[in-house]
């Protein structure tokens, strides 16, 4: 069953919830992850998340570095994709908000021990700022995994035509198919309330803005989506 996450529970009881839910990390150690292309961020940490409202390249920089944070650092007891399996929360409602950042900030710096045991590592000093809120903004833009699935069949027919798009075809034709991908990506919405949702045909999108050379990393994406 999905557990989603509310405001309506004191942040403590929240907390307490999302503990006694969570998988222990067992051997995987805490990775450092890679923020080149992210903008810089003050020394101090922010309270909310300073990529949420981020448009264009910073966005899609922000949700390519979260998912190789979120797959390389939580994927493993919170799901690949966040899909949670039921054993832990389902990350991608907690709300796009200043509460879900406060809830999110407290996991994520100060970790969780239960009767001794690490049950989630902090990641305080090993993940930089830039990093943290990345993976922040990777879960929060997750769109519906079951609303994708009921556009499979056109998400494959999308794939077919990026997969056959060859690597010195046109300005023109790139663009028109990255806006055919952007067409078939709106709609969808973030589970957690976000201002919009990120989706591979987003992403796909995205890259193929910067040219058709990027095709093969573009129909790549699409099919691990078709896979899942």
């Amino acid at each position: 069953m999905t557990r989603r996450i509310s405001k309506t529970f004191p942040l403590a009881v929240s907390l307490a919830l999302w503990a006694s839910m969570a998988l222990g990390h067992g051997d995987t150690a805490p990775q450092a992850v890679d923020t080149a292309g992210l903008p810089e961020l003050p020394a101090e940490m922010a309270s909310e998340n300073p990529w949420r409202e981020a448009d264009g390249a910073v966005l899609f920089k922000a949700v390519e570095i979260g998912a190789k944070g979120f797959n390389s650092n939580c994927a493993r007891c919170h799901g690949l994709e966040a899909i949670s399996g039921g054993l832990a929360p389902d990350l991608r409602f907690l709300e796009a908000s200043a509460f879900g950042d406060e809830w999110y900030l407290d996991r994520i710096l100060h970790g969780y021990e239960q009767n001794g045991a690490v049950k989630m590592p902090p990641f305080e000093g090993i993940l930089n700022q830039q990093a943290i809120w990345a993976i922040r903004t990777y879960i929060e833009t997750r769109p519906d995994a079951d609303a994708l699935a009921e556009k499979s069949t056109e998400i494959a027919a999308l794939y077919d035509k990026v997969k056959a798009l060859p690597l010195d075809a046109g300005a023109d034709q790139a663009q028109a198919l990255a806006a055919e991908l952007e067409s078939a990506g709106s709609g969808f919405e973030a589970l957690s309330g976000a201002p919009r949702a990120v989706t591979v045909l987003d992403q796909a999108a995205h890259m193929l803005r910067s040219g058709a050379s990027h095709a093969p990393a573009a129909a790549e994406l699409i099919r691990g989506v078709l896979r899942n």
